[in-house]
């Protein structure tokens, strides 16, 4: 297929990119109503091309000419080379064009996606048998595979039926295409906007919350360590609130001793600023005489996309002290305070649910002391 091209001109709302044979009469039809209703122009191959056009020639072009793509991974979505370089070519716009690519699991798990299992290993083991002398074609499209299986999406089964699935679809693209007041105006921002005299963070949320704006006016939350879910911290002989001259929070938590460590803070992506990318910080300091502590393991997920013990074995080691990877190392902030980067997501339309960072050394039960936390902080990057 083409490169992409570097153009910005956006003919089409979305493209829809499905395995006819599984789906074409049944979900793919009602997504595509449901969008059209919604004033969204779609191309769907079977609706748009044009007659005499070559099937391999228009469709990179309508690919790179959408701001959604929409790919319907269903049971024999790997059986079509098609389909297969259709995806290639929109992960290659995603990543030249900012193309937002929405996937939908449809009766397949995002984990089969991701590693090519399951239906798809058989799939792609005749692909390879076919086309063994173009391993480079076969590469492409496990590398889209791989990487599109990564993207927080749509899967059917975490939804009361198709409908429901579909009209959170449609609304999340009717919230990015056709809304015109944008999140600047929203509660967190009024709320700023009437202390635009302050330079400071303010307070939200009765006092365990902070928000501010950055230079290009995107959002930023720190969740105080009351907020914060932190493992027996309502155990005094664990952890000891206490408040602490240079936070900005009334309470800091100061850890005393525990073998197991485990904090959470979590905020909903609708709060956070659109189609940005975001890190997430712990925000800490350490007494002089801390132990325990040299390494843990941090991870940040979306709740309704990736499981719990999915996102434990997702998880890298960061470093509080010590030897490490620069990007694994805490940096010592403006304010005094230290962060340590727990981990990347990108906010889309918003409408992914909540977002977990979690940091945790649950399995070496060493004794650990003299962490002082002050909140966790979603930026944007």
């Amino acid at each position: 297929m083409s490169h992409a091209s570097s153009s910005n001109i956006q003919k089409y709302d979305a493209f829809l990119s499905f395995r006819g044979e599984d789906t074409h009469r049944t979900f793919v039809s009602h997504l595509y109503n449901a969008l059209i209703q919604g004033r969204i122009n779609v191309f769907k191959d079977d609706e748009r091309l044009e007659i005499g056009k070559s099937i391999s020639d228009e469709l990179p072009k309508a690919i790179e000419e959408s701001k959604f793509a929409i790919v319907i991974f269903s049971e024999s979505y790997a059986s079509s080379k098609w389909c297969l370089d259709e995806l290639a070519h929109i992960m290659k716009c995603r990543k030249e064009l900012d193309q937002i690519v929405i996937p939908i699991f449809y009766n397949v798990d995002p984990s089969d996606v991701r590693h090519q299992t399951q239906t798809f290993a058989e799939s792609f083991s005749q692909h390879e048998e076919k086309y063994k002398g173009d391993i480079e074609r076969i590469q492409r499209w496990r590398d889209a595979f791989a990487e599109s299986g990564k993207i927080s999406g749509y899967h059917l089964q975490n939804y009361r039926d198709e409908a429901d699935c579909i009209k959170k679809v449609v609304d999340r693209l009717m919230s990015v295409l056709h809304i015109e007041s944008d999140d600047d105006y929203d509660d967190d921002v009024r709320a700023f906007m009437r202390g635009m005299d302050i330079k400071s963070p303010i307070l939200i949320d009765g006092g365990k919350m902070s928000f501010s704006l950055d230079e290009k006016r995107k959002k930023c939350f720190m969740i105080a360590a009351r907020g914060l879910d932190i493992e027996w911290s309502h155990e005094p002989k664990k952890w000891k609130w206490l408040s602490h001259s240079d936070s900005r929070f009334a309470e800091v938590a100061k850890l005393k001793k525990v073998s197991w460590l485990e904090i959470q803070g979590k905020i909903d992506s609708r709060r956070l600023s659109k189609r940005t990318k975001y890190v997430a910080y712990l925000v800490f300091k350490l007494e002089d005489k801390f132990y325990g502590l040299e390494t843990v393991n941090a991870v940040v997920r979306f709740v309704d996309s990736v499981s719990k013990k999915d996102a434990e074995k997702q998880a890298s080691v960061v470093h509080f002290a010590g030897r490490g990877p620069r990007e694994t190392l805490p940096f010592k902030r403006a304010d005094g305070w230290m962060e340590l980067k727990m981990g990347d997501f990108f906010n889309d339309a918003g409408e992914d649910g909540y977002v977990d960072a979690r940091l945790m050394e649950t399995k070496k039960l060493n004794e650990k002391k003299g962490l002082i936390v002050q909140g966790v902080e979603f930026r944007p990057e």
